[in-house]
């Protein structure tokens, strides 16, 4: 697995930079990330095998979110897409036996991303482990959001 910082200037706004949790700060130290890549959020932008974008995130309730992602959300809402969304769904309840990984909307509920946490306490071999579990499954979704986009047709249940 090849990663790099990515040269993103996407920020969520002003104010004092968040606490960038534990094992992302030693993340960035072991993969000699330069420092000013780390975005006033706490976010750690990267970018792996120079084909996924994925985020290390500061998250809620003393956690670590890994996110890509998926699909860009349409501006309005359609039948098509919600039909779309529900076979993805269904595709992440049935893998979540075999992966931490699951699908959600983003905060600015713009993009479908598949995100995985871990505990902002962990080390960094669990984040790392997360990280490569993580890296695992994303030529699998991004497969399966682009036959999905292109042919609607339902999934086996």
């Amino acid at each position: 697995m090849n990663m790099a910082p990515t040269n993103d200037t996407e920020t969520t706004g002003g104010g004092a930079p968040a606490a960038v949790p534990p094992p992302v700060r030693a993340f960035v130290q072991r993969h000699r990330i330069p420092s000013a890549s780390i975005r006033p959020d706490g976010r750690v932008v990267l970018s792996i095998d120079q084909h996924y974008r994925v985020q290390l995130i500061p998250a809620p309730h003393n956690r670590v979110a890994i996110q890509h992602e998926l699909l860009a959300l349409p501006d309005q809402e359609s039948r098509a897409f919600d039909d779309l969304l529900l076979r993805l769904a269904k595709a992440a309840c049935g893998l979540l036996q075999q992966h931490a990984s699951t699908l959600s909307i983003d905060r600015r509920r713009q993009a479908l991303v598949l995100q995985q946490t871990v505990e902002a306490s962990a080390d960094l071999a669990a984040l790392e482990g997360a990280l490569a579990d993580f890296t695992n499954t994303l030529p699998f979704w991004g497969h399966l959001c682009r036959a999905e986009a292109v042919n609607p047709q339902r999934m086996p249940s």
